[in-house]
């Protein structure tokens, strides 16, 4: 059992240990207590409860004071651990139904909350089989009825609460997808595309894979906001956006840089393959047909990344660079400016005279 068996979650793995320490303390800290305001509670039994005590009391105090020393596979264990303590009190004070049983459902929600549905069963299902034999030996045929209460209570607990966090965890992934897209093009937007920009660099540094950048800027677009409207300008970004994806590549990234302005990351390709894409780039948004039933075009500037290039602002300055230079040629073109190449001196050679 590894990390990786705690449910994807907007938590992280610390504040899962630190909820379970915390239940772990709380609990030894309700038994010490309880003992010191009634002798009676523990029927006799002090010095072996304060040993269960002290147990879920340390390790308790460990995981919400340090959370983040905590191995992962110790987050699913936490439940079953704290239902085994719970049992092995009951079955030293000789108790079923003091009280002390409600602690069974603490183990539950944690479990419901933090883990995947298959682990937090096996905390439902280990209190089927602690419980019931534990109520059953010390009350008799009376201990049927809460042992069928906690069961059927544990399983609708469960059952709620893991529902709940499933519609919890959907609401997060959405919000996170939607601070990384653009709402209207559904691309991703500059902060994510810039991310996945410096993953590109990091990786063409260790393999020396070719890398472009393509800067996409519709011609006139102002002008075709002021003659059809914002929601014919809208339409257009869309149909663009959607055109530049099918162009390129499934890996190649793209992105709204901004405005009017698009930016496509190609993955392994050379100035070659780079111009052959822009090119029929251009051809595809000349050919688009549009909702208002005009016509629109783009400039498109290539940044030739090399093995020097290490920075995202660089390469994105070249292409921008070279996009305004397709600008001034007349627009509804390419052209393309390769990223500086670093020359490093020869090292000087000394003479040593005696």
């Amino acid at each position: 059992m590894t990390g990786q068996t705690v449910a994807r979650y907007p938590h992280a793995k610390p504040t899962a240990a630190r909820v379970g320490g915390t239940l772990l303390l709380t609990g030894g800290l309700m038994a010490v207590v309880l003992m010191a305001v009634g002798p009676g509670f523990v029927h006799g039994k002090t010095e072996p409860t304060l040993v269960i005590a002290s147990i879920a009391v340390t390790v308790g105090s460990l995981c919400a004071a340090r959370p983040h020393l905590i191995a992962g596979w110790f987050l699913p264990v936490i439940g079953p651990f704290g239902t085994v303590l719970i049992g092995l009190s009951s079955v030293l004070t000789g108790t079923a139904n003091d009280g002390s049983e409600l602690l069974y459902m603490w183990t539950v929600l944690y479990s419901a909350y933090f883990l995947p549905l298959r682990q937090a069963m096996f905390s439902v299902v280990l209190i089927a089989a602690v419980y019931p034999p534990i109520a059953i030996s010390v009350l008799g045929r009376l201990g049927i009825t809460p042992s069928v209460y906690l069961v059927g209570t544990s399983i609708v607990t469960l059952v709620i609460v893991s529902s709940l966090r499933r519609q919890i965890s959907r609401m997060f992934e959405a919000s996170a997808l939607e601070a990384r897209t653009d709402k209207l093009t559904e691309l991703a937007n500059r902060r994510s595309w810039e991310e996945r920009m410096a993953q590109e660099l990091d990786r063409q540094a260790r393999s020396e894979r070719p890398l472009c950048v393509l800067m996409v800027d519709l011609d006139h677009f102002k002008r075709l906001n002021d003659s059809f409207g914002h929601p014919a300008g809208d339409a257009t970004l869309k149909a663009v956006a959607d055109c530049i994806t099918d162009a390129l590549r499934g890996y190649d990234a793209v992105g709204r840089f901004g405005g009017e302005e698009f930016i496509a990351l190609l993955a392994n390709a050379d100035r070659a393959v780079s111009e052959v894409v822009a090119e029929r780039l251009c051809e595809r948004i000349r050919r688009l047909t549009l909702a208002h039933g005009g016509q629109i075009t783009a400039s498109i500037g290539i940044g030739v990344g090399t093995a020097d290039t290490h920075s995202i602002d660089e390469l994105i300055s070249v292409a921008d660079k070279a996009l305004y230079v397709a600008k001034g040629a007349g627009r509804d073109r390419v052209s393309v400016g390769m990223a500086p190449t670093r020359v490093v001196a020869p090292p000087v050679r000394r003479t040593v005279h005696d």
